[in-house]
């Protein structure tokens, strides 16, 4: 959730061997107390032939679930999006998110589950997706992450692995670089990203 007000940007790609590259756009405003709006955009990119592939993107809300005084914290959220390249089709998602700030080794970190349903509205394909992260807070300056992304539709189950290192240039700054791999079904990808908080 984000405070009325302020808002977080992140751009992040993927680029495998082969040239096969995925790009993605994150936006998150708190819009009111216990309300955020946010966007989110991916799609396959061709670096070879210079295009653009399919992708999805969507609107959505999300919502706080009172979790009282537990040191944990849910969230809902609702949205609505599509997909495009090849195809066009309208969808609707809908996902519940776990966070919490942990201790490892006497270092500050966190742990989150963010569950999603995304489905075709005008046919019967579903995508289920658990991406589950763990971090930790090296230094002032330094984060290190390792994020699981699982995804099953009717024909296909896939799981990432991704391994990550946060750089903050500054000690104060709001501006963050991600840079690590990918790894699914034996193949690799580097991955780089920008993040922005405002």
């Amino acid at each position: 959730m984000r405070d009325v007000g302020t808002a977080f940007l992140s751009f992040g790609t993927t680029l495998n061997e082969v040239g096969q590259a995925d790009g993605s756009i994150y936006f998150e405003y708190g819009l009111r107390p216990k309300l955020t709006l946010g966007f989110k955009a991916d799609a396959e990119m061709d670096v070879v032939e210079g295009r653009m592939g399919d992708g999805t993107a969507f609107l959505f809300l999300r919502k706080p679930v009172p979790t009282g005084e537990r040191a944990y914290k849910l969230a809902y959220e609702i949205g609505l999006g599509s997909t495009f390249g090849s195809d066009t089709a309208p969808l609707v998602r809908a996902g519940l998110n776990y966070g919490r700030g942990v201790t490892f080794w006497d270092r500050s970190g966190w742990v989150s589950i963010d569950t999603a349903a995304e489905w075709e509205t005008t046919g019967q394909n579903i995508t289920l997706k658990v991406d589950g992260t763990v971090g930790l807070t090296l230094s002032d300056s330094v984060q290190v992450m390792m994020q699981v992304f699982l995804s099953r539709t009717e024909t296909n189950t896939s799981t990432t692995l991704a391994p990550s290192l946060i750089w903050r240039p500054k000690q104060d700054g709001e501006t963050r670089y991600q840079i690590g791999l990918e790894a699914e079904d034996g193949e690799y990808a580097l991955k780089l990203g920008l993040w922005r908080s405002f």
